[in-house]
């Protein structure tokens, strides 16, 4: 009999240890379907922290900065980051779930024979007792102990797990984009900036220009006033004249200082005072030859509304299957022990250690019927919003369209007349200093004098403004085409920073 019970104690313990080694097992492997399930590229850990230029900037450099520091492409990234641990989530589906519970409780042994329904609302807390009914009932509490290691692990889903996997990859696409649809914004807007910084900056050397020449001009005007050559009343004229470009430079300066402020602020750095190159921006860029047109699908704004398209595809996909059955494992370790009499074997410690262990394995086979309506909605409702993004998309690809084409009209006539302001501002400088000797010698008055200067004046700010918008035509073709390499390396060229230079 001792020989007996020995080895009964022994097949016992060795159940115990197969059963742990099944759950360590079954863990082990669960965790290669969710290795095996990543595909997206890792986010870089960036850290952003403003950088705070030190010197007179080029339109390169303010890009590059504002890359680095203007919030918005922060709050997107984040969102990507967020995206990715959402994907991480999806992945971690595929592990089973696994729960160890430890109970101790004083319980009194009061019992009798009834039955409770289940699921009855104010009765779904009240414990399950067992045990044979007393006699008499008592106050003194019976020490009980409960100690179990539950699995659940859902075997065959029929592609729904993986269909949630690809759903947490395709937000995670959509974020991407938004991403790099942020950059080329930012970009593209610091560049904007830049160049109507530079054009303010030239405004305000065509007013300093013109001042000097109405100065050296009253100052002419004055000596043949004093010599009885000319009417006092010019050299009141001509003060007028004076004043009144003051005024102009003056505005100037307000309109340059105040796009310095609007550069800083596309830049993140709305709180600093900074500085421009502009001098390489007011040269004819170098001309390139049209490619003709290109793939506008591949513009970050586009890919950013057909990832959309393609996020609403994927959750059409994860309500499909989740009108699947469900087969799951479970399995089930526990040992329970009690200081109630009733029971034949003696408790362990005084009831705080288990008496009996047991385990349990099966499976369970599930499919949720009536789940059929509700899911045939949602169904629905993903495939209107497919359609809404499809729209999206095709409204997107038509505004790029209307900006490539509005963008090369513009270039194209931006260089026309970038080419005739230079024959502008010879024109004006010859009828200017023809004036002057006509004026000299009394053969027109000082109205025409101040016209000359006027107009040479306005067409030396508008060869520099034509310089300018050339770059600026450039741009907009680089934006709408999606990529403002092209522009940066033309810039990279006038700066004297490419490689090519």
């Amino acid at each position: 009999m001792k020989l007996l019970r020995h080895a009964k104690h022994g097949s016992h313990a060795f159940e115990l240890v197969s059963i742990v080694a099944i759950c360590i097992l079954l863990f082990e492997t669960c965790l290669s379907p969710a290795l095996a399930a990543g595909r997206e590229v890792p986010v870089p850990d960036l850290q952003f922290q403003p950088i705070r230029p030190t010197k007179a900037l080029s339109l390169k450099e303010c890009v590059d900065i504002s890359l680095r520091n203007y919030p918005s492409i922060q709050k997107k990234f984040f969102k990507l980051r967020a995206a990715k641990a959402n994907v991480t989530l999806a992945k971690t589906q595929y592990l089973p779930n696994l729960n160890f519970d430890i109970q101790q409780s004083a319980v009194t042994p009061n019992r009798i024979a009834s039955v409770v329904m289940n699921n009855v609302s104010g009765f779904d807390t009240v414990p399950v007792d067992s045990g044979p009914p007393v006699s008499s009932t008592t106050l003194t509490p019976l020490s009980n102990n409960l100690q179990g290691l539950n699995l659940n692990w859902l075997l065959v889903d029929f592609g729904m797990r993986k269909a949630n996997d690809k759903f947490a990859f395709a937000d995670a696409r959509t974020a991407r984009a938004d991403v790099n649809l942020t950059k080329l914004d930012v970009a593209f807007d610091t560049s904007e900036a830049f160049l109507l910084a530079v054009a303010a900056k030239q405004m305000i050397e065509a007013r300093e220009a013109e001042l000097r020449h109405m100065e050296a001009s009253k100052l002419r005007v004055k000596t043949l006033v004093a010599e009885g050559l000319r009417p006092a009343v010019d050299t009141a004229d001509l003060d007028y004249e004076v004043a009144k470009t003051k005024i102009a430079l003056i505005k100037a300066e307000k309109n340059a200082r105040l796009a310095l402020v609007g550069l800083a602020e596309k830049m993140g750095l709305a709180s600093e005072d900074i500085e421009i190159v502009s001098d390489p921006m007011v040269r004819s860029p170098l001309k390139v030859e049209d490619s003709g047109p290109i793939d506008l699908s591949s513009h970050p704004l586009a890919r950013m509304k057909m990832a959309e398209v393609k996020r609403w595809r994927a959750k059409q996909l994860v309500l499909d299957k989740a009108y699947r059955p469900h087969l799951w494992l479970n399995a089930s370790l526990w040992g329970r022990g009690s200081t109630d009499g009733v029971n034949p074997i003696r408790p362990v410690a005084g009831g705080v250690l288990p008496q009996v262990f047991n385990y349990m394995v099966g499976v369970s086979f599930s499919f949720p019927i009536m789940e059929y309506f509700p899911l045939k909605a949602q169904k629905r409702m993903a495939r209107s919003n497919e359609l809404a993004a499809k729209a999206d998309f095709d409204l997107a690809m038509q505004v790029l369209e209307k900006k490539d084409a509005n963008s090369r009209i513009m270039l194209e006539q931006a260089r026309k007349v970038a080419e005739q302001t230079p024959i502008l501002v010879q024109a004006a400088k010859v009828r200017e200093i023809k004036v002057q000797k006509r004026y000299s010698t009394g053969l027109t008055n000082v109205v025409t004098l101040a016209n000359a200067e006027k107009t040479l004046a306005e067409a030396k700010v508008e060869n520099a403004v034509a310089q300018v918008e050339v770059w600026r035509s450039i741009l907009s073709l680089a934006y709408a085409q999606g990529d403002l390499k092209p522009f940066l390396e033309l810039v990279g060229i006038a700066e004297g920073t490419s490689p090519e230079q």
